[in-house]
């Protein structure tokens, strides 16, 4: 009996004990264990690169409002080198992958694996759009005047329209940013799809008048004439097919045929546009060293064979259009082969424009004999090459504009939506 009760008493005793721990921990949660080791992430690594590379080109941003364009190895000679010729080469990557987005799934009706990428490209263009407005602004003697141009406009400068069309379009990509954010219904598809219609002259017409701005420049022989806005335009349908190509296979990375199969045809398309650019050189060069005019053949002749060779040769020819036809051309032709291929043209067409912007005004002494004997100063040379501020203020814009597409794409979310997600017209 005593047996009996003294094990009644110590069962009782721990119904009560784990009456009093229950009630503890549900009053409290309990604390994490003391000193758990912090744990480094692929996000805390692609957010830590982005901010140092932004740290590092705020050197050159420091230096370019301290002491202007002294820095710079611009001159009243070549006043335009760097920051112009990659703001050229953003806007044809912005503007040519949304327009032949825009022409695939709402003109040509392709399937929806295609506008699943909606959320994922708007948020790359608006990233790459942020760049380029960096670079352009950096790169005018006063940046904080331009809204002179927004208030007191003169149409007759296509300046004028250059910025007003790069404000506009900067407002429809934001507006479909937002629809992307909102819950996706019928309403806000059809908004999309017209703010996507009003993207394609707006998109044409900024790429055409940014070529024509070089194409009046009455000191530069080698610019003008109405072929320059053509392959400016050709020039952007090629690198935007590339980074539609690129962000289609990379970010999507589906184990399914209809994904093989779109990425086949997006590589087709890219080859026939890597085609038509390359028949487009072959003719325009043709043409202008036939005459031997020497104000246009010299420019062209500098960027054959003048001091930055390679950047056409090896960049260009070589890793730009030779190495991506291989692979686009290749018997096996996997998602990744063509992904790689995409990738490297869209890195490499930097070299196009600038071998249109750089050897085109080195070339003033073929324009004006003797101009460069008779007037000498710090300002007054027909050489150029990239100083280290012009490279830390281009890192500074890249920067910027990849931490702008790590915010949408890791904290705002906008990735490939679903296809029960988003439903094209």
């Amino acid at each position: 009996m005593t047996e009996i009760k003294n094990n009644s008493e110590n069962e009782q005793e721990k119904i009560e004990q784990e009456e009093i721990v229950l009630a503890e921990e549900t009053e409290a949660p309990t604390p994490p264990a003391p000193g758990k080791p912090f744990q480094l992430t692929t996000n805390h690594i692609l957010w830590g690169v982005g901010i140092l590379a932004l740290l590092i080109g705020s050197i050159g941003l420091f230096q370019r409002f301290a002491e202007g364009l002294r820095p710079t190895a611009l001159g009243s000679y070549v006043p335009w080198g760097l920051w112009v010729a990659t703001y050229e080469y953003l806007v044809w990557l912005e503007v040519g992958s949304l327009i032949v987005f825009t022409v695939l799934v709402y003109v040509f009706k392709w399937n929806t694996g295609l506008s699943r990428m909606a959320p994922m490209l708007y948020l790359t263009a608006l990233a790459i759009l942020s760049m380029a407005l960096i670079l352009i602004g950096l790169d005018l003697g006063h940046p904080f005047r331009f809204w002179h141009v927004l208030v007191s406009p003169q149409w007759g400068s296509l300046m004028t329209w250059m910025i007003w069309l790069h404000m506009l379009y900067l407002l429809v990509l934001l507006a479909k940013l937002a629809l992307e954010l909102l819950s996706h219904t019928k309403t806000t598809h059809q908004v999309s799809k017209w703010l996507s219609f009003l993207s394609l002259p707006m998109g044409i017409a900024l790429v055409v008048v940014a070529g024509s701005v070089f194409g009046v420049v009455i000191g530069r022989p080698a610019w003008q004439g109405s072929g320059l806005p053509v392959i400016f335009l050709i020039s952007s349908l090629i690198a935007g097919s590339g980074l539609l190509t690129f962000l289609f296979v990379w970010f999507m990375r589906e184990d399914t045929p209809a994904y093989l199969e779109l990425a086949r045809k997006l590589a087709r398309l890219l080859l026939a546009f890597l085609t038509i650019g390359l028949l487009v050189a072959i003719l325009t060069g043709l043409v202008i060293l036939y005459p031997g005019v020497p104000a246009q053949a010299t420019a062209l002749q500098l960027t054959l064979f003048g001091p930055f060779w390679w950047v056409y040769w090896i960049i260009h020819i070589g890793l730009g259009i030779v190495v991506p036809i291989f692979l686009l051309f290749s018997h096996t032709q996997r998602a990744r082969r063509i992904g790689v291929a995409a990738g490297l043209l869209v890195i490499t067409f930097i070299a196009v424009p600038l071998n249109i912007v750089i050897p085109t005004q080195l070339a003033i002494e073929a324009v004006e004999k003797g101009l460069i004997i008779a007037f000498q100063g710090p300002g007054l040379k027909a050489e150029y090459f990239p100083t280290i501020s012009e490279w830390l203020v281009t890192l500074f814009a890249l920067a910027f504009g990849y931490l702008v597409f790590l915010f949408g794409f890791t904290v705002l979310r906008l990735r490939p939506g679903s296809d029960s997600n988003l439903e094209e017209a």
